[in-house]
């Protein structure tokens, strides 16, 4: 199967933004939303295990945003490169081959 160029930066550009280190960046970024939007402590919900319940089931809605926020990001970056003047892609192309192969 022939790989489209687009493709092919895309995948280029997830390798390099879509790492354990970003992900675990985006989830924590949007964690501190879910929790500046929800605001629920003691007072707001005195039952513990209320409080406990939202906690621990906030996991699949942020792994799904952090999934969505990631992809749209890879997708976004990449259709900006295409659009790069003087043949920029290209050398960003190359120098990220090279690093892939170990030729630094």
């Amino acid at each position: 199967m022939i790989e489209r160029a687009d493709e092919a930066l895309s995948r280029v550009v997830a390798r390099h933004i879509a790492t354990e280190y970003a992900r675990d960046n985006v989830t924590k970024a949007l964690y501190e939303a879910i929790l500046d939007g929800l605001e629920f402590g003691p007072r707001d919900l005195p039952l513990a295990d209320d409080r406990e319940w939202i906690r621990g089931n906030l996991a699949v809605p942020l792994q799904e945003a952090t999934d969505a926020a990631l992809e749209v990001l890879i997708w976004s970056v990449s259709r900006a490169l295409e659009r790069a003047p003087n043949g920029l892609l290209d050398r960003y192309e190359q120098s990220h081959h090279a690093v892939e192969l170990g030729n630094e």
